[in-house]
């Protein structure tokens, strides 16, 4: 994503490694004094490509591998599938306000489970934007207007994903990341709908 990359080696069969490559530092940020000028406020700035901020992005890629990581052994979890999803399937309240289940049968929660479940977002999240041009690929095309729209309904959709626990907001950045809940449900999901009957009713007996 934008030239950055988490990709996974399998050594010799015995060694799993997982590793991040960061080429476009300006999608990250780090903690410090702008144009390192120490006698001003440090603040949250865009990554630079020298050394300068290299413990940071030593800091960022280990995030990115453990997100990824969580995200292989949401695979592994030993529970029912009932177990995971049912609870964000149903209705929940969340500072007074109702959100609806989600229906992951129906094709645009469908669609946004698999936008979820997409490896590409444990690098660094996704945006607003990020997840309506997967859901609404004609607002590309729409004047400013309709794409307004088009992002106030993705943003509901966020909102929803949030209160059921899938998502959380990453501090200080407009851009999201699945909570282990998120990242369970999006897998097992994921992995149920693209095994045939036959194959499920094998496995369950």
């Amino acid at each position: 994503m934008n030239y950055n990359s988490v990709k996974m080696y399998n050594k010799s069969g015995s060694l799993l490694r997982i590793e991040t490559t960061i080429n476009n530092t300006r999608d990250f940020k780090v903690f410090r004094s702008p144009n390192d000028d120490e006698g001003k406020p440090a603040s949250w700035q865009k990554m630079r490509k020298g050394v300068s901020d290299l413990h940071r992005r030593c800091e960022v890629s280990q995030q990115c591998n453990d997100r990824y990581g969580d995200a292989l052994a949401a695979a592994q979890v030993e529970e029912k599938l009932k177990e995971v999803v049912s609870s964000a399937c149903n209705k929940v309240v969340k500072e007074g306000k109702r959100y609806r289940g989600l229906n992951p049968w129906q094709q645009d929660d469908y669609q946004m489970l698999m936008f979820l479940s997409k490896g590409e977002n444990a690098i660094n999240g996704f945006r607003n934007h990020d997840l309506r041009k997967w859901l609404y690929r004609e607002s590309e095309q729409s004047g400013k207007d309709q794409q307004k729209k088009y992002s106030g309904r993705t943003t509901r959709r966020i909102k929803m994903l949030r209160a059921h626990g899938l998502i959380r907001k990453v501090p200080r950045a407009n851009r999201y990341v699945l909570t282990e809940k998120g990242q369970k449900f999006s897998c097992s999901l994921m992995t149920a709908s693209a095994l045939d009957i036959k194959a499920l009713t094998e496995m369950a007996a």
